[in-house]
């Protein structure tokens, strides 16, 4: 829980950061333009009205990024890394203007930043400073009507550094991946006859060099997990993706993410990458199942899979952008479906409801910091979160530790009303919380409430006796 005495005033003072203006004429604009362009891309030229992104789980009953969805982040997660390892990490800035790249890497690197503690992370990790916050204001700049359009500037500076077309449309068919096992430069395509392409869920393919191997998504996610694995076995500064920080995401942890090394080499050994890798086939389940089963372990085996879940994505990144990118335009459809986009909701509704979500989000904030808890909210609150988490990881950091106690992560929200129905309102704890504080005002229904501290224990730290 947070020390804060002074809450209220803490809050006012950051609140520069999203005002309504900035909310209704950047945040909302950009996730217009970010909706109307994925829903073009999935329609196949179709009515963008009709929505394309999500599927539903036979086995679990939930929405999930549709084929489309997926092939289209995939390229764009493909595309953010590029962009990542030449224009931004050797020079954003050339003549003094700021280039930026095409909008499905914005899109991507939109949903990136919002996984703060493992965006945070990674840019540490990689020492990108420059890359910690969204340029929504330059942004919008280049936007008219919903529709982007990028300076000739944006496109010449991409071209000359990133090195690959500015339209993805116009990508070529295939793409160049490492080996997991060998490290060779296998050319796949993106797309294949049987949904096994590399930006298919169903990705499969060989390797002339290691001809025993299927290299597939879980086969690049275990080359990842022992990539990292071995270094941090030579290294004893080294620790694995998302377990840098403490609990909390206020200091390094260091000594804790060492801890979780020390007991997988108890369980895995100190074998090479490739024996290892060989031992479990170059699969990460097999893994995940090895420790799940340990025996003689001070982590919780039955979140082990929480520990590593990093590794359950084959990107460079520490968070899974496929799901990012999918929660990010479950939550732009639910704006498009409530008339925020064709003009059925006028300027004066739209102040109206952003101001009262300002006033949401700072009980919500005030909730987190006396309780720990917090519920999954609505969308007209979430988008003064996102503009929060947008203005600068360290700075959202800075400013959700003062008011809270702790880095607030922002986790995956389902906008279903048929699922938001299922669950509990956070009205009961807001009214039991803010009692001394007045009447707590209309408050949106949303999911179950969550205990912060358990999540904040699950998922980064083990068990430790």
């Amino acid at each position: 829980m947070s020390t804060n005495n002074n809450f209220d005033a803490t809050f006012d003072s950051f609140t520069y950061n999203f005002t309504v203006p900035i909310l209704k004429d950047q945040h909302l604009v950009f996730i217009e333009t970010a909706n109307r362009y994925v829903n073009a891309s999935l329609s196949n030229g179709s009515s963008a009205g009709s929505s394309h992104y999500a599927v539903v789980n036979k086995i679990t009953g939930f929405e999930e990024a549709s084929p489309g969805l997926h092939l289209l982040s995939s390229k764009a997660i493909h595309r953010l890394g590029l962009w990542i390892d030449t224009l931004v990490a050797s020079k954003r800035r050339q003549g003094g203007e700021l280039s930026l790249p095409p909008l499905d890497v914005l899109i991507m690197l939109n949903a990136y930043i919002l996984s703060p503690r493992p965006f945070l992370e990674d840019i540490r990790v990689r020492d990108l400073p420059e890359l910690q916050a969204f340029p929504i204001k330059e942004i919008v700049t280049r936007i008219n009507n919903g529709e982007y359009r990028p300076t000739r500037h944006d496109m010449e500076s991409w071209m000359q550094t990133v090195k690959v077309p500015f339209d993805v449309a116009q990508i070529p068919e295939f793409v160049d991946i490492r080996c997991p096992r060998c490290a060779g430069t296998l050319r796949v395509n993106w797309e294949g006859p049987n949904g096994n392409g590399y930006g298919q869920e169903g990705f499969r393919t060989g390797c002339p060099s290691c001809p025993r191997l299927t290299v597939n998504h879980d086969a690049l996610c275990a080359g990842k997990f022992l990539t990292d694995f071995t270094e941090c076995q030579r290294d004893k500064n080294c620790v694995l993706k998302g377990t840098l920080l403490d609990n909390k995401g206020v200091r390094d942890d260091i000594a804790g993410g060492r801890v979780i090394v020390d007991e997988l080499v108890k369980i895995l050994g100190k074998a090479s990458r490739n024996d290892l890798g060989d031992e479990f086939s170059w699969s990460m389940e097999a893994i995940l199942d090895r420790l799940k089963n340990a025996k003689d372990t001070r982590m919780q085996t039955n979140l082990i899979r929480d520990h590593l879940r990093p590794y359950l994505n084959g990107s460079p990144f520490t968070a899974d952008l496929i799901k990012k990118a999918f929660s990010y335009i479950d939550f732009s459809e639910s704006f498009r479906k409530g008339g925020w986009f064709d003009g059925s909701k006028d300027e004066a509704f739209k102040v109206k409801a952003l101001t009262a979500a300002v006033e949401d989000y700072r009980k919500f904030i005030r909730i987190v910091s006396e309780t720990n808890k917090m519920g999954f909210v609505s969308h007209e609150l979430d988008v003064v979160w996102h503009a929060h988490q947008l203005i600068g990881v360290q700075t959202y950091r800075s400013q959700t530790i003062e008011l809270t106690g702790t880095l607030l992560d922002h986790l995956a929200i389902s906008y279903s009303a048929d699922t938001a129905g299922a669950f509990t309102s956070t009205r009961a704890i807001n009214e039991r919380t803010l009692t001394k504080r007045g009447p707590p005002g209309p408050w949106k229904p949303t999911l179950a409430e969550v205990d912060m501290e358990k999540i904040a224990a699950n998922l980064h730290a083990p068990t430790v006796p």
